[in-house]
Order: C-alpha cells, then sequence, then structure tokens
C-alpha cells in the first residue's frame, strides 16, 4: 500500500489519500477550521465521494468508474492515522474483515452520544471520548486501535468500560 501524506499550510492541510478502489492518491484540501470544529478531542473523519478520474479503458471489470466513498480519519496533529475506501454506504463485511485472520468480525457502535462536556464533568476520559468518535459502525476493534494509535488490547478495555456505561454496543458478525 501506498503511505498517505499530509502538507500543513497555515489555513488548510492538503492529504494525498491512497484509494484501494482507484488505485490512485485522492489530493484533497481540508479546512483547518473544519477540523478543529469536528475533532474536539477525537477524530476528525473527512468523507470524500468520487470515481476514479482514470480508469483503465481496457479493463471492462474495472469498477473503480462508479462513485464510492474514501474516510480519511485525521487526528488532532492533522496526520492521517487510517484511510478506507468503500462502496454504498458502509464498508461490506469482507472489508471489514480486510486484516482479520479468522473468526467473528466485532463492530462497536456508540448507543448513547455523550457531548465534549462530558470529559470535563469527568464522565469519560478523554481517551474513552476519542474511542468513541471512531467508533461509527464502519471500523471493527482492531481498526479503531489503530485509528488511534492505540494497541487492541488498550482498546478493548476502554471499550468495556464504555459498554458497561451503555454508551456503546459490540455488534458480532460472521
Amino acid at each position: 500500500m501506498t503511505q498517505n501524506k499530509v502538507k500543513k499550510y497555515f489555513t488548510f492541510i492538503e492529504i494525498w489519500a491512497w484509494c484501494d478502489i482507484c488505485k490512485e492518491m485522492i489530493d484533497l484540501k481540508v479546512d483547518k477550521d473544519e477540523i478543529a470544529k469536528g475533532i474536539s478531542m477525537g477524530i476528525y473523519t473527512k468523507e470524500y465521494k468520487h470515481t476514479n478520474p482514470s480508469p483503465d479503458p481496457n479493463d471492462l471489470d474495472d469498477s473503480s468508474i462508479n462513485e464510492h466513498t474514501i474516510y480519511a480519519y485525521i487526528n488532532d496533529q492533522y496526520n492521517i492515522t487510517e484511510v478506507k475506501s468503500f462502496f454504498g454506504a458502509s464498508p461490506s463485511l469482507p472489508e471489514l474483515r480486510e486484516g482479520i485472520e479468522s473468526g467473528d468480525v466485532r463492530i462497536p457502535i456508540i448507543v448513547k452520544d455523550v457531548p465534549k462536556m462530558s470529559v470535563d464533568l469527568g464522565m469519560v476520559t478523554a481517551e474513552e471520548y476519542k474511542i468513541m468518535k471512531i467508533c461509527d459502525g464502519m471500523n471493527t476493534i482492531e481498526k479503531v486501535a489503530q485509528i488511534a494509535s492505540n494497541s487492541v488490547e488498550n482498546t478493548e478495555i476502554i471499550m468495556e468500560k464504555l459498554r458497561k456505561k451503555g454508551l456503546i454496543k459490540i455488534i458480532k458478525r460472521t
């Protein structure tokens, strides 16, 4: 896989995100104010729908000419922690299973959304809040850990705390 790149400017960042469907780097400009409004102590997700700008004319099975989506996860340092590409409204089970050797796919989803103020009030920690922002129903526990730059074991401990607080639910798909 090609390395994603970020160039930081005063008011915006320019990112080159690898699209697994197009097999191309996609150039996106994201306003830093947009990131600041969306990040609030967690991860900002840039969603970008597109089609392949230069499909292979000789490949009749090239589905990259159909609209698909990139999710670029950007942390508070304006770095990309993960990029995922998929068709439709969310990744399919085979796309979610990618990188998982065997067994059930465990997908955490938010049951009860909490405001940023809940961190200030001590209801959740900043790390728990960050993890919750990644539990968008499109990531496995392993991907949440990767996006949060955390170990799977530590992420599972945090998710168990959040589950006991009634804030997330883990869905198992086989």
